[in-house]
């Protein structure tokens, strides 16, 4: 049956659309949660899967700079080594240098002590020959010496054996026209009795000889004695002059005495300097006196003397 009165809430449409309302609701309430849900476990997952890229992103940056951490030391390492290496090569080429250093420095030093060692050796050696030559003068003096001393012994006893024998023989003397240093050698004349007869010197006259100087630079003959005894040079400059290496030369016929001077030698400015022969028992005394080595000047008739400088150039002569 139809009502004549309009629908309540109680009618069908009503309940109808309150039910739809009620299931509307219902359905949104649900939706709302399941919406809610979705997102909750979106929201998780979106957080997982975040938290997986993050730990992803993580993970390859800490590779990344584990990597790079690793190429940095090998990188480091590698120049560390070639640092190291430079500076093994370096300290090597030093030792070398330093070593070839030494070695010239031991070479030099070497070099300095073997010219110092011969030196010496050349000032032993000459040494030892002016010591030589001293104890040839020595030995010379010596048995001049005794020499002397024994025809001292046998004049005294002569002389002493004359007076006690006044009618014995006479002693004769004979006159010497050599070097007062020559030796004197006992005559024996024959009698009932040998005698010993001695040589006297007699002074020779100077008169009967003429004297011809000349030279050609600062170095002259100033003298050059009759008896052989010795040749005086005079530097006439007033400057020093090197003789080293010089000669001086006596010629008369075929005999010859020749000296030279020393190397080191130096006449000072108007100096002279005297050579001896040997037999003289001179001192030697450079640089103004000099004893000849075993010889002695030879003498006679027509004597020449030369000066010849270390070129072998005649620069003095003096003939008598």
């Amino acid at each position: 049956m139809f009502s004549c009165f309009p629908h309540n809430r109680g009618s069908p449409s009503s309940v109808h659309n309150r039910v739809y309302q009620q299931q509307l609701t219902e359905t949104r309430t649900r939706r709302q949660v399941e919406i809610s849900e979705i997102d909750g476990r979106l929201a998780e997952k979106y957080e997982a899967k975040l938290q997986e890229a993050l730990q992803d992103l993580r993970d390859q940056y800490e590779s990344q700079m584990a990597n790079n951490r690793q190429e940095i030391e090998l990188l480091y390492e590698q120049k560390i080594k070639n640092l190291q290496a430079a500076n093994d090569r370096h300290q090597h080429g030093a030792a070398g240098a330093l070593d070839e250093l030494r070695q010239n420095e031991r070479m030099r030093h070497a070099e300095d002590l073997a010219l110092l060692e011969k030196e010496l050796q050349r000032l032993r050696d000459e040494m030892t020959l002016q010591l030589q030559e001293y104890q040839d003068l020595m030995d010379i003096k010596v048995s001049l010496d005794l020499e002397i001393a024994a025809y001292r012994k046998l004049l005294e006893s002569e002389e002493a054996r004359l007076n006690i024998t006044p009618h014995g023989e006479r002693e004769i003397s004979h006159l010497s026209t050599r070097s007062s240093s020559q030796r004197r050698t006992p005559v024996r004349v024959g009698a009932k009795r040998k005698r010993t007869l001695l040589e006297e010197s007699q002074e020779s006259s100077l008169s009967d000889y003429s004297v011809n100087s000349s030279s050609k630079g600062d170095i002259e003959v100033a003298e050059v004695d009759p008896e052989g005894h010795y040749v005086k040079l005079h530097n006439k400059s007033n400057q020093e002059v090197a003789l080293g290496g010089w000669q001086v030369i006596r010629r008369v016929g075929d005999n010859e005495t020749q000296f030279k001077f020393h190397r080191s030698l130096k006449l000072e400015g108007n100096g002279y300097v005297t050579i001896w022969s040997s037999d003289l028992n001179k001192d030697h005394e450079p640089p103004s006196n000099l004893v000849m080595k075993g010889q002695k000047w030879v003498i006679g008739d027509n004597m020449v003397t030369t000066v010849l400088n270390n070129n072998g150039e005649e620069v003095a002569v003096s003939e008598r």
